[in-house]
């Protein structure tokens, strides 16, 4: 379970479909929660700290909230250690979707200048995260392992994939590609997402789910221990 970059590729038109523009509701609450985008020309460098901080703006938390997450267990002054990736409390925090549900189908765009290799839509069964009030729906997940030719497969090495029919928990982040095609300079992709309505997710975290257990890679844990962890972080975001 790694954090997902993303990094230096064009990001291919097939993957939106031509819609006339309009601001995306991410976006939106992006900067409504005080966080203010990097304009194209701008060459100012930030320190690793200054970074986080843009990030915890982007995610709406104030300091309180901030003080309220160290207190159980959620410390971002750790949060570029590679341990902090193996916590369900941790992803909870940078996720603003958290969702079980089961893959229903798979588009590739089979550009090889495509960012993004694979869409993958989950139908949702159940949120235990969501930021944006989205329905019950199916919803598009955004991954760059996949085919670009026929002959030719992209693999992003530890990248979360996800196949046909699994039933899965995913930790996602809307609030990840706008941040990152920004903070990276990928005016094309960051131009493009901002403008698009469809609200499309990263994956932060995958587990697949069998008769209330969750299997991530090496481990099993219950489905009951992890809605916990989930809604302590919840409850100490909304606290606050």
């Amino acid at each position: 379970m790694k954090i997902k970059y993303l990094f230096y590729l064009t990001f291919s038109f097939l993957i939106f479909p031509f819609v006339e523009a309009q601001v995306n509701p991410v976006y939106k609450v992006m900067i409504e929660r005080g966080w203010i985008p990097f304009p194209n020309d701008d060459k100012i460098e930030l320190t690793p700290e200054q970074m986080d901080k843009r990030f915890i703006t982007s995610m709406g938390y104030n300091d309180s909230v901030v003080s309220a997450l160290q207190k159980i267990g959620v410390d971002f002054s750790k949060f570029h250690s590679q341990s902090w990736w193996w916590n369900e409390k941790n992803l909870t925090a940078i996720s603003d979707c958290i969702v079980i549900g089961t893959v229903m189908r798979n588009e590739y765009p089979m550009e090889k200048d495509a960012f993004f290799s694979t869409v993958a839509y989950v139908q949702v069964e159940e949120y235990l995260r969501n930021d944006y009030k989205i329905p019950i729906s199916q919803i598009p997940v955004m991954i760059v392992s996949g085919p670009i030719s026929s002959e030719l497969r992209r693999i992003q090495e530890g990248e979360d994939t996800l196949k046909i029919g699994e039933n899965v928990l995913l930790f996602l982040s809307a609030n990840e590609i706008i941040y990152e095609s920004n903070v990276n300079n990928q005016h094309k992709l960051y131009d493009q997402l901002i403008n698009d309505p469809v609200i499309r997710f990263g994956v932060r975290g995958k587990y697949n789910v069998e008769d209330e257990k969750v299997i991530e890679r090496n481990s099993v844990k219950n489905l009951v221990d992890i809605r916990k962890e989930i809604n302590t972080v919840m409850k100490a975001i909304h606290n606050n």
